[in-house]
């Protein structure tokens, strides 16, 4: 059975989400109609990777407009993306799709809004990648984006703070490449669907070929779950900045357990791969500083702590969760066209040994959701011809990951033709010395290392 299968469900629901919001919105109310754009970007990859050419093409919607009523809005931001040359890999994805009361609503003390929203709850997460609290768009793993979460969203403020607060009972957990497997075995139609488990089982002394397959939970366990999350930050205007973070929310990935039997004879091994569904408690905690108006620099905390995992009887290894705490200091410096960041980001705790008779006893049976154990990173914007119609943004990162000696070279050329066509040249470049971190984790690089990359591509926005 194809995770795909799993995928294909989950991908399309933000979507729908957002086509809901249209519909309960009114379209005639809203003061113009949607943007359109289209893309295509082709990646080209060493052989070492297939496919090795990847061109995907994009349609999306962006709808940002007021409606009539000045104290109301709707935001929509869609978009579908499919490799034209291997039509198993795509995505659906809606970072937003809500309607409700702008936050800078005066008529109201309480603005609530509905749907599918991108808050922007961590900073560390957006620096970062690591989708703790809002789930990630990973179907490019190398250029994740934030996505929304889903539900009831309500704002309040006073004199000196402001309060979000989100409830929901339905989750929609981060995108990845699609992985689909057919004939027991995994098929690489997206080159970032790169499966970390085992391919072969040593029996007396021969290697011997591991077959694969998924059982799912019904559909209705994955997506109705409850989440509850709040937050509170002091107004940035003075020049200590604080916010404090508290949520009960559902993983946004699914850890791994499995379960194989020897049957001899035999010329395979069968394995059935269980997805997980748990949840997490977190606690994030920042405090930033600004120096003046171009300089800043804070740091991130955040406390993790995962509920137990309560195993089906028929799996026997898995890798236990265990609580986890993060922190990321970092400063942030602007130039009239430029901007800089510096970071730094430690990670401690996460994962147990892994349990069972296939266990790893140097690591983790399938690769797990933690990026990073020790690394820093550095990057940079630079704006070409601000003034002009036809203008340029360069941006470049370096990212090394001490623990495993890994390191990340990643640049973007973006140049407009006009404010509705540009083209993309870029790439990424990586490199690692070890599998995985001695206290487990950061596998991250490591998986994705042979996956350096060109990537040449053209959007026309309409």
């Amino acid at each position: 059975m194809p995770i795909a299968e799993l995928v294909k469900y989950i991908n399309r629901l933000p979507v729908l989400v957002g086509l809901g919001m249209l519909l309960l919105c009114n379209f005639s109310a809203l003061a113009a109609e949607p943007d359109f754009h289209v893309g295509e970007e082709t990646d080209i990859s060493r052989n070492t990777v297939h496919p090795s050419v990847f061109p995907v093409a994009k349609i999306g919607v962006d709808l940002k407009n007021d409606t009539q009523d000045p104290n109301d809005e709707v935001d929509v931001d869609a978009e579908f993306r499919m490799s034209v040359a291997h039509p198993k890999a795509f995505t659906l994805s809606a970072p937003n799709a809500f309607w409700g009361e702008k936050d800078s609503s005066t008529e109201n003390p309480l603005r609530l809004s509905f749907g599918r929203r991108l808050i922007g709850w961590s900073s560390m997460d957006e620096m970062w990648g690591l989708g703790n609290i809002e789930p990630r768009d990973a179907w490019d793993q190398l250029r994740p984006g934030e996505q929304g979460l889903t539900g009831l969203f309500g704002y309040t403020e006073t004199h000196y703070l402001n309060f979000h607060f989100f409830f929901s009972y339905l989750m929609l957990p981060e995108l990845t490449p699609n992985v689909v497997i057919e004939n027991n075995q995994f098929v690489p139609d997206h080159p970032q669907s790169i499966s970390t488990a085992p391919q072969t089982f040593l029996l007396f002394n021969q290697s011997t070929p591991i077959g694969y397959q998924i059982s799912l939970p019904p559909l209705a366990n994955i997506l109705f779950r409850p989440s509850v999350l709040f937050s509170v930050d002091t107004k940035k205007n003075v020049p200590i900045y604080a916010k404090f973070i508290y949520g009960n929310l559902p993983l946004n990935y699914f850890p791994i357990a499995l379960q194989g039997k020897l049957f001899l004879p035999s010329d395979g091994v069968p394995v059935v791969l269980t997805p997980i569904l748990l949840s997490h408690q977190i606690y994030n905690g920042e405090v930033a500083y600004f120096i003046d108006d171009r300089t800043s620099l804070g740091v991130n905390v955040l406390y993790d702590q995962p509920q137990s995992i309560n195993l089906p009887t028929d799996v026997n290894t898995y890798t236990p969760l265990t609580n986890s705490v993060t922190w990321s200091p970092w400063l942030k410096y602007s130039w009239p066209r430029a901007h800089l960041l510096l970071s730094q980001l430690w990670s401690r705790g996460g994962l147990d040994s892994d349990v069972g008779p296939q266990a790893n006893p140097s690591g983790s049976i399938v690769s797990s959701h933690i990026l990073y154990r020790n690394a820093s990173q550095v990057a940079l914007q630079y704006l070409f011809w601000p003034e002009s119609v036809r203008f340029a943004t360069v941006q470049f990162k370096y990212l090394h990951e001490y623990s495993i000696e890994g390191n990340w070279f990643a640049l973007d050329f973006n140049y407009h033709f006009q404010r509705n066509l540009s083209v993309l040249l870029g790439g990424d470049f990586l490199s690692a010395k070890l599998s995985a971190s001695p206290d487990k984790g950061a596998e991250f690089l490591s998986d994705l290392r042979t996956l350096d990359r060109i990537r040449i591509g053209a959007q026309y926005g309409f």
